[in-house]
């Protein structure tokens, strides 16, 4: 049993793996799967993030955890955006100590072993609208263009941007960032702002739009 349980952690895909998991694979009794796992945390072979799900640790993964497919396991429907987003495409200069997704499920925060993980809610209208699935060597997430995490974040904070030169310094966002980006999900985000259930979204867009 021992073994069967290794040879999954071993082969498994992603850096997490869940109860539900194991319950579908392992071939034993509840109790003998309780044992397993509470043997693989006591020696750090799996890390608790949250209750039912685990993060792979050495000797089954040997590359360090990625953060952003890490935060898809935790809670979703959800992908990485705000300003986890923003700084993964080089919008915002600043570190991010804390991974940022959205969800269409309700506001959550995890504090876990390998970092602090928000997830806020917005509406589920063409939820997956300007979100990229990437694919790395070690790990597999979605992430939110730069112009649909702007979008998010508009909708979730509530700025209150009235030029161009008050997202650039709020945010410390260059302008030539914003300028050097395909504008065409800019366009198709502003058709689609309906579906965020205030205006300040697409005021805030048409006034980038203007702008640019």
């Amino acid at each position: 049993m021992k073994q069967e349980f290794e040879n999954i952690l071993f082969n498994w895909p992603n850096q997490c793996i869940r109860d539900i998991d194991l319950t579908i694979l392992l071939s034993c009794s509840k109790d003998a799967r309780y044992s397993l796992v509470k043997r693989a945390l006591k020696n750090k072979n799996l890390i608790l993030l949250k209750r039912g799900v685990y993060l792979i640790g050495k000797p089954y993964k040997r590359t360090p955890p990625n953060l952003f497919e890490a935060a898809q396991q935790l809670y979703g429907p959800s992908y990485i955006s705000l300003q986890s987003a923003l700084s993964y495409h080089q919008w915002i200069p600043e570190a991010v100590y804390t991974t940022t997704s959205v969800t269409v499920k309700r506001s959550n925060h995890f504090k876990t072993p390998l970092g602090e993980f928000s997830f806020s809610a917005i509406p589920s209208s063409n939820f997956y609208m300007g979100v990229e699935r990437v694919v790395e060597s070690n790990a597999v997430y979605l992430m939110a263009d730069p112009w649909k995490a702007l979008a998010d974040y508009i909708y979730i904070y509530k700025p209150l941007w009235k030029t161009l030169s008050d997202v650039t310094m709020d945010l410390r966002i260059e302008l030539e960032a914003l300028k050097s980006v395909d504008k065409s999900t800019l366009n198709t985000l502003k058709v689609l702002t309906s579906n965020y259930p205030n205006n300040r979204v697409k005021k805030v867009l048409t006034l980038l739009q203007r702008e640019l």
